[in-house]
């Protein structure tokens, strides 16, 4: 079977038709995304609704048929606890990475299942006309760009934070694989078209015309955008990505509007989004001078931040939330916001004020504030955007599990520490309730502790559940001994230290959470136990593993792991 599609004239009835079914393939692509969209939603209504009533015990308890025996029953409920297990299991392997940094297994099937939709929506009703498919391809890309723009919404009042009941952290995963689909079908589309030029010896006349040259500007700007964010190159500087993302993303809207006249609504509707988004966000951020104080004999850096009560009480509703921390472009001005913002989790938060603990690192926004902790009593301004996420249900989980296990890697304790100490407090409700509450917190030194326990309130007074490493006390110094690094932790032998870390005795080294978490596990084979975790990626992706042995047997975990690796 060879290659169906030629280059063929058409009436300009035919070309009208086309026209037609451009437009009508292009809405469907767009409208079809509400199809997912709908289901999820529905499925957290009903599962709310089951929770709320106990729809699904009460069904299964009150179901008497006649003969129906209670060794019946009890294999009914073998039976669907094994599928139970199954299904942990499927759920389990699906929110596993497919490779190292290579994205979630669920996130790549999705956006396989829906590249494959959106190609099915590229040919049909095309026949055998070559341009017909290549323009096709080219309309149903542009479709998406709201749905790009609308996944990349930071502020709270995005649609689809409020349906998903998430934060964008989540949300801003599936925007970069949305990104990456949408490139594929636009540079087909220019492929096929400069094949096309090529193929009837046009190329030279028509790449000076406005509609190719356009296009083909918008499809190297989105060969930018693409290749400045990866992760390497994030790593590599966080400035580029984000002024590349910014400028370039922005510089497509008019090209697409010179480029072909059906593109206009969905480059209308994606710029909409984007200034609806900006406008919230500026609104909801927050420019005063902040007090900066460098953690002694640490890289670590503590901000407090004065805020209203009203604004207060958002941080206090939620613990684990992060905040977006810029520099104003103009010092002098306080209305001035600067382009180039950084996530960072929120410490501390008091009745008119929040703290942050951060490391200073090489990029240009912690030096800048490592700058103003050196100099005595300077209170620079700073922008404060959020606050962001907190989808941690913290109340559901310590009535909902039996076991609590939170482990922290180095920083990872800004995010771990105030679960905890929320966690711990509507345990103390119940009866023996903190003993299910368990915390492992490796760091690197004792001071890097210091400004977690600088609040009474803030002491580990359960000494018992709380373990405390230090992964580089009493390092020996003979080239022979060197440790091994894992992205940031230490490795060396188990030793106890002679320092109290806000009441608890920490041991030295890295911890084995193997052992850890199969301690957790030992009590009893029907309890829920809930993982959480921030920290190193690779120490999450160990701590993972170790608990994903679990589930394979069975057990039910909830595992929740908090990372800015976006």
């Amino acid at each position: 079977m060879g290659w169906p599609y030629h280059f063929v004239d058409i009436t300009p009835d035919e070309k009208s038709h086309r026209r037609e079914l451009l437009s009508q393939y292009a809405y469907i692509s767009q409208v079809s995304v509400l199809i997912p969209i709908s289901g999820y939603a529905l499925y957290r209504l009903c599962t709310w609704l089951f929770a709320r009533t106990g729809a699904v015990d009460v069904a299964y308890s009150a179901l008497k048929e006649p003969g129906n025996t209670e060794s019946t029953r009890e294999s009914h409920g073998v039976s669907l606890k094994a599928i139970g297990s199954r299904c942990r299991v499927l759920l389990w392997w699906l929110n596993g990475e497919v490779t190292p940094n290579w994205g979630l297994r669920g996130h790549s099937i999705a956006a396989v299942i829906w590249t494959l939709w959106l190609l099915i929506l590229c040919f049909l009703q095309t026949g055998h006309d070559y341009l017909h498919v290549t323009k096709r391809f080219g309309s149903v890309a542009a479709a998406q760009l709201p749905l790009l723009f609308l996944l990349s919404m930071r502020t709270r009042f995005s649609p689809l934070v409020i349906i998903f009941g998430s934060s964008h952290e989540q949300l801003i995963h599936w925007h970069r694989i949305c990104g990456r689909v949408i490139m594929i079908l636009l540079l087909l589309h220019g492929t096929w078209y400069i094949n096309y030029f090529v193929q009837n010896g046009i190329l030279a006349d028509r790449i000076r015309q406005q509609h190719p040259i356009t296009g083909l500007i918008s499809i190297s700007l989105i060969a930018t955008i693409a290749s400045t964010s990866l992760e390497r190159v994030r790593k590599w500087s966080y400035r580029v990505f984000i002024y590349c993302h910014l400028s370039f993303g922005l510089a497509i809207w008019p090209l697409l509007l010179l480029h072909a006249k059906p593109l206009r609504l969905y480059a209308a509707e994606a710029l909409a989004l984007f200034i609806i988004d900006r406008v919230l966000r500026y609104m909801d951020t927050v420019t005063d001078p902040a007090i900066l104080e460098q953690v002694p004999h640490t890289e670590l850096l503590k901000i407090r931040f004065p805020m209203t009560s009203t604004k207060s009480a958002r941080f206090q509703a939620k613990p684990g939330q992060h905040v977006y921390l810029s520099i104003p472009s103009n010092p002098t001005c306080t209305g001035s916001k600067g382009l180039l913002s950084n996530p960072f989790t929120v410490s501390e938060v008091t009745a008119n004020e929040i703290a942050l603990v951060l490391r200073a690192r090489r990029g240009p926004t912690t030096q800048t504030l490592r700058t103003h902790a050196d100099r005595f009593k300077t209170h620079p301004l700073i922008s404060i955007e959020g606050p962001y996420g907190g989808a941690l249900p913290v109340a559901e989980l310590a009535s909902s599990v039996d076991r609590i296990l939170l482990v922290a890697g180095g920083i990872g304790g800004t995010f771990i520490l105030p679960v905890y100490w929320a966690l711990q407090e509507q345990l103390e409700l119940e009866t023996g309730g903190s003993d299910r509450l368990n915390l492992t917190w490796a760091l690197r030194s004792a001071a890097e502790a210091s400004w977690a326990i600088d609040y009474e309130k803030q002491a580990f007074s359960q000494s018992s559940n709380v373990h405390i490493y230090l992964t580089r006390h009493r390092l020996r110094r003979n080239a022979l001994d060197d440790t091994v690094h894992a992205e940031g932790l230490e490795l060396n032998e188990l030793q106890e230290s002679s320092d109290m870390v806000g009441g608890v005795k920490p041991l030295a080294g890295r911890p084995d959470l193997k052992d850890i978490v199969d301690e957790t596990f030992r009590y009893n084979a029907d309890e829920r136990v809930a993982v959480i975790f921030c920290g190193p990626r690779e120490m999450g992706r160990e701590l993972r593993a170790h608990a994903g042995k679990w589930v394979t047997k069975g057990r039910e975990v909830i595992w929740h792991q908090e990372t800015f690796g976006w």
